[in-house]
């Protein structure tokens, strides 16, 4: 009886091994030894190839490590609160994930060596804080301050999101009804006012200008699709290239009322990590590394290394960032001078970015209140265009007869 459980056991451990990786492609049956993989069909293979290139919702990972910071906090083993919460969640790849690091764990890997086996799902700032708190013994702690800043940074995503989504809709509406209008209006529209009589240039400007567009997307759609296929080609090669990076990051941060908000939302984060990881114990060089290499706008980013110089060079953090305004505004600068003299940087650095919170969403309300009078006059300058375009030669056409 015992070599038939070993023997199952021994069995999963392989399944487990051959289905468990890094990557996450391990799915319950398998998992559990029910089939072999190579005995799916296509269709589930398919599956398992979108599931595990989907992209894990940030909401997920705010319930994961709340409801595990509970757990630990109340006591219960690492291991099996992991099981609990693979069981708990919807979202099929983020499951597949949470039981292989569960399996991870059991094999006695620590668990930000199981996270970091994820570099697509959790970010290097979340490895740093699970591993600051296991060598702290205090990892329940850590997990906490960890779902409050990921709780944040779902709030600010919400509030972007919500801001943008009346200008998003209110466009894609015009756009489509503008296209509606050349693609079949226009056309009957102008074979019916010839056949009316009316000569070609006895139309208005307004109706011989959405001829024209109509007649070209008519006749060179194709031209259009490719043109637009290519532009978006180059545009990703030109981002990805060192320079293009470089000038789209900076030319993103210039941009008139939008650049404000996108700095505002840097630094933010920035604070906001900076002070979480300093908590965890880890230190200021590599703090600072972990939250560089976490940047995703180029210029924060080589501005963060050269202060990662200048710290290892004895310098303060704030004297690193003084000399860049438009990136660190001076009150920024001066709260974290404060901060490194009074040796309170998480405890500063909570109320910068509560100010930085506030000032994001007054922000993003004067962002909204100024587009709703742009889209009011996009969709007046369209309406008022496409009723020149029609009504207009159809009154001459009545005159006529």
């Amino acid at each position: 009886m015992d070599n038939q459980k070993n023997h199952k056991e021994d069995k999963l451990d392989r399944m487990l091994n051959r289905y468990g990786g890094k990557d996450g492609r391990s799915n319950r049956d398998v998992i559990y030894g029910l089939y072999d993989s190579s005995r799916q069909s296509i269709f589930t293979r398919l599956n398992d190839w979108l599931v595990d290139h989907t992209r894990v919702p940030l909401d997920e990972k705010v319930n994961f490590f709340n409801l595990l910071a509970v757990m630990a906090d109340s006591g219960i083993p690492l291991i099996t609160a992991l099981k609990i919460l693979s069981n708990r969640t919807r979202h099929e790849r983020f499951r597949r994930i949470v039981m292989t690091i569960a399996y991870n764990v059991v094999q006695g890997k620590k668990f930000s060596e199981s996270l970091a086996g994820f570099p697509g799902v959790f970010t290097e700032m979340e490895i740093g804080v699970i591993k600051a708190g296991e060598a702290a013994g205090n990892l329940d702690k850590m997990l906490f301050k960890l779902s409050e800043q990921l709780e944040k940074s779902q709030d600010l995503q919400i509030k972007i999101i919500t801001a943008s989504v009346y200008p998003a809709a209110v466009f894609v509406v015009l756009l489509a009804v503008a296209s509606g209008m050349l693609v079949f209006v226009i056309p009957s529209l102008t074979g019916l006012l010839k056949e009316g009589g009316l000569k070609e240039e006895d139309f208005p400007f307004a109706t011989l200008l959405l001829m024209s567009v109509s007649g070209f997307i008519a006749n060179y759609w194709w031209l259009i699709l490719i043109g637009l296929v290519f532009f978006i080609m180059f545009f990703r090669i030109y981002k990805t290239s060192e320079g293009g990076r470089f000038r789209w990051d900076l030319f993103k941060l210039r941009v008139p009322v939008v650049g404000p908000l996108i700095r505002k939302i840097i630094v933010l984060r920035f604070i906001g990590t900076l002070g979480i990881l300093m908590e965890a114990g880890l230190p200021v060089v590599q703090a600072l590394s972990i939250i560089a290499t976490s940047m995703t706008n180029e210029i924060y980013k080589i501005k963060i290394w050269e202060v990662i110089a200048k710290v290892q060079q004895g310098k303060k953090i704030s004297q690193g960032l003084s000399d860049v305004p438009f990136l660190f505004p001076e009150t920024v600068t001066q709260m974290l001078s404060v901060a490194e003299q009074t040796a309170s940087m998480g405890k500063i650095s909570q109320k910068i970015a509560a100010h930085y919170d506030r000032e994001i969403d007054n922000s993003l309300k004067r962002l909204t209140s100024l587009f709703e009078p742009i889209m009011i006059i996009m969709v007046g300058v369209v309406v008022a265009l496409l009723a020149l375009a029609i009504l207009t030669p159809i009154f001459k056409l009545s005159s006529l007869v």
